[in-house]
């Protein structure tokens, strides 16, 4: 029994190991997902965005940011049907981290290439983007983020509530 004990200590020990290594590498991916307000003309209305993302430590207080994400959102038109805007974006940023004792504080600024399509009316082109974020790791392993981001997109303003995760290597 002592002997299989041992071994799952040992085992156990070797991939806290493992993963301990895994995180002290500059990459981290994650993915997060959220509720956003979209303004487009004078409507504004409530839809949803998720995103993939990257980041690469570049020091212990900053990294470069980006990834690919999505928002789209229904609104009513006086004739009573809907149109849904959805925009397709690349978002490329610095982003400061100001550690804490469980997680970090974070700032990140920044542009994203935008494609926007409400109806028949198509837009393209480079908005800012700004973001301030609580990111939590208690622990060794994936950490937890909460963010408000605010996106330009030219015809369409967004700014985001969202939920995220990820994970170092």
């Amino acid at each position: 029994m002592t002997k299989r004990l041992s071994l799952a200590t040992l085992c156990a020990g070797m991939l806290l190991a493992t993963t301990a290594q895994a995180q002290t590498s500059p990459l981290s991916l994650g993915a997060s997902a959220g509720v956003t307000d979209v303004r487009y003309g004078t409507q504004t209305e409530t839809g949803h965005t998720w995103e993939i993302n990257g980041t690469l430590r570049v020091t212990n207080y900053t990294s470069l940011y980006s990834g690919y994400g999505q928002t789209s959102a229904d609104f009513d038109n006086s004739n009573g049907t809907e149109t849904t805007l959805t925009s397709s974006y690349i978002p490329v940023g610095v982003q400061i981290n100001v550690p804490m004792s469980m997680g970090n504080v974070y700032l990140r600024g920044g542009g994203n290439y935008y494609q926007t399509k409400f109806g028949s009316d198509k837009d393209i082109g480079w908005g800012a983007t700004g973001t301030v974020g609580f990111e939590l790791q208690p622990t060794v392993g994936p950490k937890m983020a909460f963010e408000f981001t605010y996106a330009d997109r030219g015809t369409a303003e967004t700014s985001s509530v969202n939920v995220g995760t990820s994970i170092g290597f």
